[in-house]
C-alpha cells in the first residue's frame, strides 16, 4: 500500500496529531470537559500600600467572553480593566460587591454560583 493511499484513508484530525508529533511537538488534546463546575469566584488583591485590585475568576465556566466582560466592568465601575489570565480579570479598585451584585444582574449568572472569597495572596 502506498503512503498516498494510507493518507487519504485517514481522518483530518489523525493526519494533523501526526504532523504535530513528527516534527517534536505534542499532539493538541481537547481540555474541555462536562464536568467543570460552574463558578464564578471574586476577591481583592493588595497591588501597593493603601491600592487594591479585584481579581474575578471563573467567567470562563459559565461560558462568558471575557474581553467582554472586561470592558462592562471598566465602564460600569469607571475604573480599568483588563485580562490577566486563561480565566481572570483584573478590576482596579476595591469594589467586590459591587461587581457580585453587577454579575448576577446583568450578566446573568445564577448569584449562587458569585462567591467571595476575600483576600487573595499572590
Amino acid at each position: 500500500v502506498s503512503t498516498a493511499s494510507r493518507r487519504r484513508s485517514r481522518s483530518h484530525a489523525d493526519v494533523a496529531t501526526q504532523w504535530y508529533q513528527r516534527r517534536g511537538r505534542k499532539a493538541v488534546v481537547s481540555t474541555q470537559s462536562t464536568g467543570v463546575q460552574k463558578q464564578v469566584s471574586v476577591g481583592r488583591s493588595m497591588r501597593a500600600r493603601k491600592k487594591y485590585v479585584t481579581l474575578i475568576r471563573g467567567l470562563k465556566t459559565c461560558d462568558m467572553n471575557l474581553k467582554k466582560c472586561s470592558k462592562a466592568f471598566g465602564q460600569k465601575f469607571a475604573c480599568g480593566s483588563s485580562v490577566t489570565g486563561d480565566d481572570e480579570i483584573t478590576v482596579q479598585g476595591d469594589v467586590i460587591d459591587d461587581i457580585m451584585d453587577f454579575i448576577a444582574e446583568e450578566l446573568g449568572i445564577d448569584a449562587d454560583l458569585v462567591v467571595d472569597v476575600g483576600d487573595i495572596k499572590d
